[in-house]
């Protein structure tokens, strides 16, 4: 054909009479901002990259345009500089999509060209990420859904969350988060569509330690669910062939209690914070690992608390009943026990306290939370360990307390340095995650207690009312 097109760099502000062919490289959810939202596309040309935003009634008017890896050919777009502040993520310009926007689709099939551009993260790299913000794409078959729930922040605002079970083809298994606008929209279809094993691309991801070594959306994610690429074409083929591992895989759940296995911790004494540095911390949500020892100072304390099974907050109900949990809405939740131990955490520096719940709290008691919550004398050293004689490793986040300017401080992981096999590459060695999942027995007592939850749920993304596309620039 004789048509010809511009490049996105050649398009600048005050360019007239131009047309660009795109392959629409993400599709971001619709923000809210003073009243007014926006949806913000991504688009891809020859490599070059610019963001498009639609504002108000325009969503509406082009919910069935823009399709995720589709081609098209745009013109009379508002174009316009970036601010300064968002050019290093955004670009140099951004484009404005409204009624006077010419949006012509292309039949071409780009989707290869497309997902030749992403860089996928494998599930035992996972480890390397956690809570450093830092952007990841995975690609994983999704198994399971568990159900919706509400989150409660610190700050008592209500978010909704779903999790989704991915797999690769090691049949290794992580947990996806998904927030807010993705559980009313990808949720909802992978839910009506769970027994198709579909597959799915998720660009812009997190990883997090909150409830073990897990991924979570952020409010730029994007994801392509059985999008048309050779890609997922092999993936599902591999899923058929081994569809009977996949499905007894189902059927056990064994994922719902697990966290995949490795962790990336330090070998270099430099990467470990000395107690000393973060004692009368100020700044929350900042994680450390720490070389020393811990030990319980107070004795008498309660080292359990009955919770919610599918949120694990705080619950008054009686062991093994079956209740509408205020916390995350979840209609049929169960009351299970769940360990808890204050402890202080010492090195040759200084000391601070700290708080270990569910697994690390029953590595380092060595116990499980239904043998704690059937003791009813003061605990001593030959019911549960009390106190560890040699220096072990602990990821520690530091957490906002009421009442106090001083952060308080949770244990996430212990590892024993003997488990520690150093990778002189990168300083860092892959060891096996500490605390096995427990396995609950019917209850045959009921028991019940009112304790403070201190898991510190997951701040919730501020909605603005924004939203944007990104576009991939294509060969004519």
């Amino acid at each position: 054909m004789g048509d010809k097109f511009q490049l996105i760099h050649d398009v600048s502000p005050g360019t007239t009479g131009w047309t660009v062919k795109v392959v629409v490289a993400e599709k971001f959810s619709p923000k809210v901002r003073s009243k007014k939202s926006n949806k913000i596309s991504e688009f891809n040309s020859y490599g070059f990259r610019v963001q498009a935003t639609l504002y108000g009634q325009n969503i509406t008017a082009f919910q069935d345009e823009l399709l995720l890896g589709k081609t098209y050919l745009i013109s009379n777009a508002l174009v316009k500089e970036t601010n300064a502040e968002y050019k290093a993520k955004s670009g140099e310009i951004q484009w404005t999509i409204s009624g006077r926007t010419r949006i012509r689709r292309v039949e071409e099939n780009n989707s290869n060209l497309l997902i030749s551009t992403y860089s996928f993260t494998d599930f035992e790299d996972l480890p390397k990420y956690m809570d450093s913000n830092l952007d990841i794409s995975v690609i994983g078959m999704i198994i399971d859904i568990k159900p919706r729930r509400i989150i409660q922040t610190r700050f008592g605002k209500e978010c909704q969350v779903q999790d989704l079970v991915l797999v690769n083809k090691r049949f290794d298994t992580v947990l996806l988060t998904m927030w807010e606008t993705f559980v009313d929209n990808e949720c909802k279809y992978i839910c009506q569509n769970l027994r198709k094993k579909l597959i799915l691309i998720g660009k812009h991801l997190k990883v997090t330690s909150f409830n073990g070594l897990s991924i979570s959306t952020k409010a730029d994610s994007s994801f392509f669910i059985d999008g048309e690429f050779e890609l997922v074409e092999e993936f599902k083929s591999w899923g058929h062939t081994n569809s009977e591992i996949i499905d007894n895989m189902i059927s056990e759940k064994h994922y719902l209690t697990s966290t995949p296995s490795k962790l990336s911790v330090p070998t270099a004494e430099k990467d470990f914070t000395e107690i000393k540095n973060i004692q009368g911390l100020k700044t929350a949500k900042q994680f450390f690992w720490i070389k020393g020892k811990a030990s319980v100072k107070v004795l008498n304390q309660t080292y359990w608390y009955m919770s919610c099974n599918n949120c694990n907050k705080i619950s008054s109900e009686n062991y093994g009943d079956i209740y509408p949990c205020v916390f995350c809405k979840c209609t049929d939740a169960k009351a299970i026990p769940r360990a808890k131990v204050y402890m202080q955490l010492t090195d040759p520096t200084g000391y601070i306290n700290a708080t270990a719940i569910g697994n690390p709290a029953e590595y380092f008691l060595q116990s499980n939370a239904e043998i704690l919550m059937n003791q009813t004398l003061i605990p001593t050293a030959a019911s549960m360990r009390l106190s560890m004689d040699e220096d072990e490793i602990f990821y520690v986040k530091a957490i906002t307390q009421e009442l106090s300017t001083d952060c308080k401080f949770e244990i996430l992981f212990i590892v024993n340095p003997s488990q520690i096999a150093g990778d002189k590459n990168t300083g860092k060695a892959p060891v096996e995650h500490i605390g096995e999942p427990i396995k609950f027995l019917e209850p045959t007592t009921k028991r019940s207690l009112f304790h403070s939850d201190t898991d510190d749920a997951q701040s919730s993304k501020k909605k603005r009312d924004k939203s944007t596309i990104e576009i991939t620039k294509k060969n004519q």
